[in-house]
């Protein structure tokens, strides 16, 4: 495909009061609060999941140390996938589109690649009630009822058995099952919520839970306790449901990793004259562990 001037004859003459092409700003970048940006000098990135040592055992008066040993896991491997955009002008297009158009084309590239990175960063938790994206365990989606444990030992949920709207109740539960959860060895695990993430449509019910003074929703003057756990709130535009909502932990594993950060280019064609222009960039996502999260769909 290249721009000409047939397809933009309306450029080429003075007559437009305005021209409505994303005069709008961009929206600030919203995954890089919910995802840990890294970067990667190799074709793919692989990490390692395994236990330190078990529980201390009592050791009677002459008797030998008992021994313990770690319990190996199983990898996850980042492949990094490349995408990229571009686009071909005439020479006589750039020489005579009066309205800077055509310049404007560069930051649409920088804004089709932001929106590439959104929401590959957002379907970590899209695809997060699927096994689409997989951690360190297969067949396992990131929010399930049933994390398998390393030391076999009681399977673990992030997610409610029953999916619930956010609300009052539903938002303790959360914040009740980070506190409980249990590492590889069933030892309690350290990660506090801190980001609550929310599609538009619960935007006001996250404002109400997190900065209403008294407990929302009752006219009684209780305390709203739900404050006292400094949770944040934010509203991610690429969240593709309007009921699912996410609690993310300052101790988390979902993953963004550089392999090429957007680089753009230019060339000329040598025997047309056409201007071509091009933005490539290259990484993976996805996550390993899945502590640290907790997510439901909002409906039963």
């Amino acid at each position: 495909m290249t721009v000409t001037r047939a397809q933009f004859q309306i450029l080429l003459e003075p007559k437009l009061r305005n021209i409505w092409n994303q005069s709008w700003p961009p929206r600030p970048v919203e995954y890089t609060r919910f995802v840990n940006v890294s970067s990667s000098k190799k074709a793919q990135e692989t990490d390692y999941k395994m236990t330190g040592l078990g529980a201390m055992a009592n050791k009677a008066e002459g008797t030998d140390i008992t021994y313990g040993d770690p319990i190996a896991g199983t990898t996850k491997v980042y492949t990094h996938t490349t995408n990229a955009l571009g686009y071909r002008v005439t020479a006589e297009m750039q020489r005579h589109e009066l309205y800077g158009q055509i310049n404007k084309l560069e930051t649409s590239l920088m804004r089709s690649a932001q929106y590439r990175q959104e929401t590959d960063g957002a379907n970590i938790l899209n695809n997060g009630f699927t096994t689409t994206v997989i951690g360190f365990v297969s067949g396992e989606s990131l929010f399930s009822t049933s994390h398998a444990r390393l030391d076999a030992g009681t399977a673990q949920a992030n997610r409610p058995s029953t999916d619930v709207v956010l609300g009052v109740t539903a938002l303790q539960n959360a914040i009740i099952q980070f506190h409980n959860t249990l590492d590889d060895l069933g030892r309690p695990f350290l990660s506090v919520p801190k980001l609550m993430i929310v599609a538009p449509g619960n935007l006001m019910t996250a404002r109400e839970l997190l900065s209403s003074e008294f407990k929302p929703g009752t006219a009684n003057n209780e305390i709203n306790a739900l404050k006292e756990d400094s949770l944040t709130y934010m509203v991610s535009h690429y969240i593709t449901s309007s009921d699912d909502w996410f609690l993310i932990g300052d101790n988390h594993d979902l993953n963004l990793i550089w392999d090429l950060r957007p680089s753009t280019d230019m060339d000329e064609d040598f025997d047309s004259k056409d201007i071509k222009r091009s933005l490539m960039q290259a990484y993976s996502t996805g996550y390993g562990e899945w502590r640290g999260t907790y997510g439901t769909s909002g409906t039963a």
